[in-house]
């Protein structure tokens, strides 16, 4: 049989029934089910998130893939007038950290994740490089790109990342709180932060009530929080007219590093009758380096942290330590977050947090009148 070019209306398919017409296959169109957006994110093996924004035209997506998803929603019949029905709220938060091995850093991040369990949400926690002077390593903004394209709810940032600006940037539209963060950067994000001027004051004032007067501090170095720790110090020593007694040896956050510090605050005909250091860490290498040179702790030297982190309250340790009440950090800041990613739309907010000062043996004794005796120690 002879066809010119088309089927006539009444002829048969190979299997004898009717063709299709154009008013047929319109007909089944339109009863045939629509895909769901789930449906068009599986076919290109991407994230239902991802999908959601190409559809929105999000300047994150490429546009290469925006197209892709569109050409794909249309062919599976996705009705895009229930795209502002559809959410991107995966609950899941990203946690940013530049260290797990800050024993204060994981208190929080436990704290945090008691309070958006509480939300039915889940914490990720995602190490990223640190990147200051000191440190010239790169932030990890890829990971971060990465998590945003795979549609987490928002970024909690734990103490200073790597280059802020560019994190901050890499966050694209979703919500950012800071948690113990420099002040530089109140305004411009939600921020919880540590009162230090009021945590470094009632350190000194704890001190300076034992009688010590020759009071040195740790720290300064790294993140811009240690800077404004240090000069809470200087501060709080002018209050009570002991500036010119008041001592900065550089160091960062380290174990390593306190104990280097300690070593060069030892040495010498003038050595502090107390040493606050800028964290817990740092404060254990500080009693590293006085038990190395022969001092007693507390009768000759009186040594102290800031976190009071289980490593203060250790029995090896037993630190005097500034409690930043990290409980309460991290359920604000998880509230924050919450509040934003339900579109709860205010001007950037900031906390600081009242610390207060447990005490221990570390610091359970004031100065002796007598000089210690000293070894002769190297540094190396």
């Amino acid at each position: 049989m002879r066809f010119n070019g088309s089927m006539s209306s009444d002829a048969k398919t190979p299997a004898g029934d009717p063709a299709p017409t154009e008013r047929d296959e319109a007909a089944s169109s339109s009863t045939s089910p629509q895909g769901s957006l789930r449906d068009v994110a599986n076919s290109l093996g991407i994230s239902s998130a991802v999908a959601l924004r190409a559809l929105r035209g999000m300047d994150d997506i490429r546009p290469a893939l925006r197209r892709r998803v569109q050409e794909e929603a249309e062919r599976l019949r996705f009705p895009l007038e229930e795209l502002a029905g559809e959410t991107d709220h995966r609950g899941v938060v990203a946690v940013l950290v530049n260290t797990m091995r800050n024993t204060w850093i994981s208190d929080l991040v436990r704290s945090i994740r008691i309070e958006l369990t509480a939300t039915g949400r889940t914490a990720v926690v995602v190490p990223t490089r640190r990147r200051v002077p000191e440190y010239p390593v790169a932030a990890d903004t890829d990971a971060i790109e990465s998590l945003v394209r795979l549609g987490v709810d928002g970024f909690l940032m734990v103490s200073d990342l790597a280059d802020m600006d560019s994190v901050i940037a890499a966050t694209g539209d979703r919500p950012f709180v800071g948690i113990g963060c420099s002040q530089e950067y109140v305004g411009r994000i939600d921020t919880v932060r540590i009162d230090d001027e009021v945590g470094q004051g009632l350190l000194v004032d704890h001190l300076v009530g034992l009688g010590h007067r020759d009071i040195a501090h740790v720290g300064g170095v790294g993140a811009a929080v240690a800077r404004e720790r240090a000069d809470a110090f200087r501060r709080a020593m002018a209050r009570h007219g002991l500036e010119d007694h008041a001592r900065i040896e550089p160091g960062d956050f380290t174990e390593q590093v306190g104990q280097t510090a300690g070593n060069m605050l030892l040495r010498g005909s003038h050595v502090p009758t107390a040493v606050t250091c800028a964290n817990d860490v740092t404060a254990v290498g500080v009693l590293s380096a006085a038990r190395e040179a022969g001092f007693s702790v507390p009768d000759q030297l009186a040594v102290a942290g800031y976190g009071n982190t289980s490593l203060a309250s250790s029995g090896i340790a037993q630190l005097t330590s500034v409690d930043p009440n990290s409980d309460r950090l991290g359920a604000l800041a998880a509230q924050f977050l919450v509040e934003r990613v339900s579109g709860h739309e205010v001007e950037a907010r900031d906390v600081a947090v009242a610390p207060t000062v447990v005490v221990r043996r570390s610091s359970s004794a004031g100065p002796r009148a007598e000089s210690p005796k000293r070894k002769r120690i190297s540094v190396d």
